[in-house]
């Protein structure tokens, strides 16, 4: 008998131990729908959260409350600039499972209630052929739990469009206050779904992984454009070869770092492989305005670096670029500065008002265009869509203005160009691919007056990527280029270990970057014991090398210009090359 009770208690705890072995060899379940799957002690698998300055919200695993297992996700206020704002997490369903069917979620949400919180789930489709501008407002209109209640049920339904690519369903929370989230449930056509189990990803490498890995490592020397050895960069020539456009990304808007080691290779590829066009993600007239002190000189780098805009040129690292580029052009021009955004419409406005300068009829229909631009934002960050569409068919009716057609030619060239960035920056209320067509379109002319050219182009990751990242509906200025340039666009992109970096959350400070989790590709990477190297991409790609191919399924760290979010685009079609930098600090803000 005490034979039996000990064979049954020795076959239950194995039976235990076995589960717990096999849920420790699960990294999620497909969705992770009850938030039980974990990066790290506040962020879950399989979801990103709406976690930016611009939503007032911070999200994060709570592990003292929670309706179902051990955690649940809270959404907290924590104040935002802006006068309307909403938090949120999200993840996405691929259009081969759900379009042309009903799904359901429903899920359990709470809520403690400071000023009109409203907390619930959406479902948002997305159709490639007619994206919906308007999807995230509709946040206002799905209803949900409202108040300070304690665990309620949430549910919507929605019937998905035949040519859907993908859905994204989640959470949100608006008003001022606190929401919890837990224990969703996802029914495809009235069917439960329950979805699969994704294995453990790589953590440690093996030492025959990491000799897989390193025949496709390219070592470098030093971050610093400090006019020493270059051999190491020799490389570039053989990597980029003869493309047109090359894409140099970042990890961050804030690494000195990596900012130092673009620096590097631009001066590398002017003076070695014929690169005489650099064009950054900054609005093309004050861009075009710094080119007058990089060729000729003229005025004041410093100011000049400030009305780029955006606090991220701002920095030591940008201006020791602009000085090097005078310096190489002291004799001859040899390399133009150029951007490609159109984010700010006044010196847009202004510019085309110089360029009509003499033309009597057409600078009174400009005059009334900047006018009705003073109005162009009904509230921060969005614009009047009716006006919008407006100014646009008035800036068409200038278009086809005798006198313009009437211009030198040169002159025509850039007032027809100032007429199509104004319409660029006007589609961002009916585009959601507003900016970033626009920025490809743009680089697209800057390459057309120039036959023969080579350019370099900085800008984020996520901007010259020639894939979607599956968790966003945006699609990359990287792929309008690669589907125009195809072979002439290649792609640097960059990660980084451990360090600090520049962003603005509640402000513009230092972040601590903290090393890599197990499972991301910074932390497989920075196995390899190289401070500093070039993973080649394409050549992983080209071989289709399945000694390697684990990387592929390990996300990385996109942090931008706020803190950070991690992307799930596969490594292997996100670029070509990929730059690892192990130690980093914070970029250097000019102070003015």
């Amino acid at each position: 008998m005490v034979f039996h009770q000990l064979k049954s208690l020795f076959l239950l705890l194995f039976a235990a131990t076995a589960l717990a072995g096999c849920r420790e060899s699960i990294y999620s379940t497909e969705y992770n729908l009850d938030f039980e799957y974990a990066r790290n002690d506040s962020v879950p698998t399989q979801w990103a959260l709406r976690n930016t300055f611009l939503t007032g919200y911070t999200l994060a695993l709570d592990h003292e409350v929670s309706r179902h297992g051990r955690t649940s996700l809270k959404a907290e206020w924590t104040g935002c600039p802006l006068a309307y704002s909403w938090g949120g997490f999200q993840s996405f369903l691929p259009g081969e499972l759900v379009a042309g069917k009903e799904i359901e979620i429903s899920g359990w949400v709470r809520t403690k209630d400071s000023v009109r919180v409203c907390a619930g789930y959406g479902i948002f489709s997305y159709v490639p052929s007619k994206p919906d501008m308007k999807f995230l407002s509709k946040i206002d209109t799905i209803g949900g739990i409202r108040g300070t209640t304690d665990w309620t049920r949430h549910t919507i339904k929605q019937r998905i469009d035949e040519g859907a690519d993908r859905v994204m369903i989640g959470g949100f929370v608006t008003g001022k206050g606190t929401a919890w989230f837990d224990n969703i449930e996802l029914r495809i056509d009235g069917v439960k779904y329950e979805g699969r189990d994704i294995p453990a990803l790589k953590t440690e490498l093996s030492d025959k992984d990491k000799r897989q890995l390193r025949k496709y490592v390219h070592p470098l020397r030093t971050c610093e454009p400090d006019g020493g050895d270059n051999s190491d960069l020799a490389i570039l020539g053989q990597l980029v070869g003869q493309s047109r456009v090359v894409g140099l990304g970042e990890a961050t808007h804030g690494t000195s770092e990596i900012y130092k080691m673009k620096d590097r290779i631009i001066r590398y590829l002017a003076e070695n492989e014929g690169v005489d066009i650099f064009t950054i993600e900054a609005n093309f007239p004050e861009s075009c305005r710094m080119n007058d002190y990089t060729v000729g000189g003229t005025g004041d780098p410093r100011e000049k670096i400030r009305n780029l805009y955006v606090w991220s040129w701002r920095t030591e690292e940008m201006l020791s670029m602009v000085e090097w580029m005078k310096d190489y052009n002291a004799s001859t021009p040899k390399i133009t500065y150029t951007g490609v955004d159109m984010q700010m419409y006044t010196t847009l406005m202004q510019q085309l008002q110089h360029r009509l300068e003499g033309c009597p009829a057409a600078s009174d229909s400009a005059a009334k265009i900047a006018e009705k631009l003073q109005h162009i934002y009904s509230q921060p960050y969005r614009i009047d869509i009716e006006l919008a569409k407006e100014i646009d068919a008035e800036l068409d009716e200038l278009a086809d203005n005798a006198e313009i057609a009437s211009l030198p030619d040169e002159q025509q060239t850039w007032v027809r160009q100032y007429i199509d960035l104004l319409h660029q920056f006007l589609s961002q209320g009916t585009d959601i691919y507003w900016r970033d067509r626009g920025m490809a379109e743009n680089m697209l002319w800057i390459l057309g007056r120039n036959p023969g050219s080579k350019a370099v182009l900085w800008a984020h990751n996520l901007h010259i990527a020639p894939k979607m990242d599956r968790n966003q509906f945006i699609c990359p200025m990287g792929v309008f280029l690669k589907k125009r340039l195809a072979d002439d666009y290649c792609t640097v992109g960059f990660v980084c270990y451990e360090g600090s970096y520049t962003a603005w959350k509640d402000g513009l400070k230092a972040f601590d970057l903290p090393a890599p989790l197990p499972g991301t590709l910074e932390y497989a990477l920075g196995q390899l014991e190289e401070p500093l190297f070039i993973l080649d991409l394409k050549k992983m790609r080209e071989e289709r090398a399945l000694a390697v191919q684990w990387i592929n399924d390990l996300e990385y760290r996109e942090a931008g210009a706020t803190p950070e979010i991690y992307s799930n685009i596969h490594i292997l079609d996100a670029y070509d090359y990929l730059i690892f930098i192990r130690n980093t600090s914070a970029s250097h803000i000019l102070k003015y």
